[in-house]
This record gives structure tokens, sequence and C-alpha cells, in this order.
């Protein structure tokens, strides 16, 4: 502790392994509240009693032993929660304590957060109304977190499980898409080769028959009397004017 230093606003924590301190006040008698739910269960205003005996029995009848206490006066709500332990301690079961502001309670059936949650939404201003209402939200369905996390956890590994299969067969199709293309342009190159050469062989088969046509043309088509003897020489040759003369035979008379 520093110097200077005062406890007047130091509150002790329990030791490691211990409880929080109650707190109770003095002016409350818990040897009277003990004596009344050791006796039918309920300690509360005697025009209340009725109310709260009916779900002392609802409870039983589902086999959980249930005392009530209603205090009439207002109290910090630290305080009812303090008081339902003391008397759950002598008494044992689950104890409820109603007040006009708040509510609070203790259970070996019950954990602590279904305890809370049932202290929502209550009718304080009518506590035997308030007591059923929290005993039916403390003893109704309630979620298993553990299961739910279980279950949350599986349908995360099935997910990423069918995404990644997703992903691959996308994969694997963008593939296939990639390699048709370049497979069908060589199929088309060589369909273009290929015509290409028949275009080819095509007009060297044509240029082939024109030349056989002009070298096996028929002498007999040639008519002899077409022939000038003028065009003879002497020796019975025909005369053919060489290169650059003029044969002046034609223009004699």
């Amino acid at each position: 502790m520093s110097p200077g230093a005062t406890t007047e606003n130091v509150v002790a924590l329990p030791a490691a392994g211990g409880t929080a301190p109650q707190i109770i006040p003095s002016d409350l008698d818990m040897n009277a509240i003990l004596a009344d739910i050791e006796d039918d269960h309920v300690s509360a205003p005697a025009d209340q009693v009725a109310g709260l005996r009916e779900v002392v029995a609802h409870a039983d009848s589902e086999g959980y032993d249930v005392s009530f206490v209603v205090l009439p006066d207002a109290m910090k709500f630290t305080y009812y929660r303090d008081i339902a332990t003391e008397l759950q301690s002598e008494v044992g079961g689950t104890v409820i304590v109603l007040g006009p502001n708040s509510v609070g309670s203790s259970s070996p059936y019950f954990s602590r957060v279904q305890q809370e949650e049932a202290t929502d939404n209550l009718t304080l201003t009518n506590p035997p109304v308030a007591a059923r209402q929290m005993w039916d939200q403390m003893n109704g369905p309630s979620l298993n977190w553990t299961a739910i996390s279980l279950v949350l956890i599986v349908i995360i590994i099935i997910g990423a499980v069918i995404a990644r299969l997703r992903t691959r067969r996308t994969r694997g199709a963008a593939a296939e898409g990639s390699a048709a293309p370049s497979g069908g342009g060589r199929s088309e190159e060589a369909r273009t080769d290929e015509a290409r050469t028949d275009e080819v062989r095509a007009d060297e088969d044509r240029a082939d028959e024109v030349r056989a046509d002009g070298a096996v043309a028929d002498p007999s088509d040639s008519d002899p009397s077409d022939s000038d003897p003028s065009d003879s020489d002497p020796d019975g040759e025909p005369s053919v004017a060489g290169p650059g003369t003029t044969d002046l035979s034609r223009d004699l008379p």
C-alpha cells in the first residue's frame, strides 16, 4: 500500500478457490424466514402464500424441490442473491427470493446462466405470477451451446470441403476449355493445308492434260493443198525464211 493510502474504500477479495462474502441486511430476520420455508417452502405475506404454494406443488410434480421468499421492501439487487444463497445452504433445493425491484436465486439443479436468463420480464408486482414465470423459464428447454457449437463446426467443415471440390472442378473445366480451342486451331490449319494441296494437285493435273493434248495432235488434220509449192526449194525441201530475211518471190509477177 502506498504511503498515505487508507482502507476506507478497499473491498477484500476472497482467497483463491473461496467464495465471495455474502452481504445480508442486519434488519432482516433470517431465522424467521428459515422457519417459514422449512414448514411449507413459502415465506411471504399471507395473501400471497396460496399462489406460491401452487408453484411449489407444480415444481414438486416435476421432481424439483423449490422454496420461495417474498420480501416486501426493496433493497440492493445483490442482496437477493446473497439471501437466497444463505437460505439454500440450510434447506437445500432451489431457493428464489422475490422483491419489489429485483430477484435472486440459488440452485444446485440449474446453471447460473439458466437462473439469470429466467429473471427476464418477470411481473414483480405480482409475486405468485413472477414465481411461476421464473420457474417455467428456468425449467423450460434451454439451448445446449456445446451441441450447437459442435454442429456449427461440422457445418463449417462441410462447407469448406464443398468449396474446395467446386474450386477444383472449376479449374479442371477451365483447363479443358483452354485446351479445346488450341486443338481446334491446329485441325483447322491442317484442313486448310490439305485443301491447298488438293488445289495444287488439280492445277498440275489440268496442265498435264493440256500438254498431252498438244503432243498427240493428228497430222491428217492438215490439208496438203494449202501448202504453196513455191515455198519449196528445187530439191523438194520447203523453203524457210531465215531470221531477218524477206521472201521476195511472193512479190514477183
